[in-house]
């Protein structure tokens, strides 16, 4: 986008009014001239390499509920730090740092988020924030990587354990993702 398109698109008012972010580009705008192509949808493939390991995590976390009785204070107090340390990675940095650029934030900051987001599990910060702006620019369509209308399961859990419908590739290589091949931490965490 030119700098021109930019300023202009700035300066274009939304629907909750002027509170707009200075770094937000039209590449956070839903694409509502996509359209789902016709016919036969493609066969889901089960990607079984996710599928035992979310098996083996789940086992792994209702075996881990059986013993809470026996763990010892310290430990329960270290799970829940640790928790709470993985959830600020997903939300403060994945999202809302990564894939909405809602703020900046220092060096030390974002190597402390990246870690953080490897303690939960959910790929790299790359890949999180490519999937969900790709979720948020193509809502509910073959292009969005967690489709709602594929159905609960399939919204939160099922996406991991299937390959991507093909749009969603397609629309995930189109998306403009310089500011985080820009940043080192983000790529050395990808590496």
């Amino acid at each position: 986008m030119t700098e021109t398109e930019t300023r202009s698109h700035r300066a274009g008012k939304q629907q909750n009014g002027d509170a707009m972010p200075e770094t937000s580009t039209v590449e956070d705008v839903f694409d509502d001239t996509y359209k789902e192509k016709e016919g036969p949808k493609p066969p889901r493939m089960l990607v079984w390499r996710n599928i035992i390991l979310m098996t083996l995590l789940h086992t792994g976390a209702l075996y881990g509920l059986i013993v809470i009785p026996c763990a010892s204070a310290l430990t329960l107090a270290w799970t829940a730090v640790c928790y709470l340390i993985s959830a600020l990675g997903v939300t403060a940095g994945a999202h809302r740092l990564w894939s909405h650029r809602s703020y900046k934030a220092s060096f030390p900051l974002r190597v402390f988020l990246a870690l953080a987001n490897s303690m939960a599990f959910q790929n790299d910060v790359y890949e999180w924030a490519r999937d969900h702006r790709v979720h948020h620019k193509y809502s509910e369509t073959d292009a969005d990587p967690h489709n709602a209308t594929r159905g609960f399961f399939f919204a939160h859990i099922g996406w991991l354990l299937v390959r991507k419908h093909p749009d969603v590739i397609e629309k995930g290589k189109k998306l403009e993702l310089a500011d985080l091949r820009a940043d080192k931490v983000v790529m050395f965490q990808r590496r």
